[in-house]
């Protein structure tokens, strides 16, 4: 596998772990439909296995191939972005019920 599809992969991974989890925080803002919470925190397990395999890929993958160091860790940095996000809609959730 290639740089660019390694590097490729952790991005769309990342987006749309960002996507999906947007879009159930935010239809469970607007309607506040408590069977979303559980359904939520098995998405963000999930999303969380999924995320942290890539991002274990990314890190071996720099070990493999030094030479494209700084290519994947600006994608492992940006993948990273996510758990804030992640833990901020966690804990609005949490603190309405």
């Amino acid at each position: 596998m290639s740089i660019n599809q390694i590097t490729t992969i952790a991005k769309e991974c990342t987006k749309y772990s960002f996507v999906a989890g947007s879009a159930l925080f935010l239809f469970y803002c607007l309607t506040k439909f408590s069977p979303l919470v559980p359904v939520g925190l098995l998405y963000i397990m999930l999303a969380l296995v999924i995320n942290l395999i890539v991002f274990l890929s990314l890190l071996i993958t720099i070990i493999v191939h030094p030479e494209h160091c700084l290519t994947l860790l600006k994608t492992a940095v940006v993948m990273l972005f996510n758990l804030p996000v992640a833990f901020a809609y966690m804990w609005i959730v949490t603190n309405q019920l």
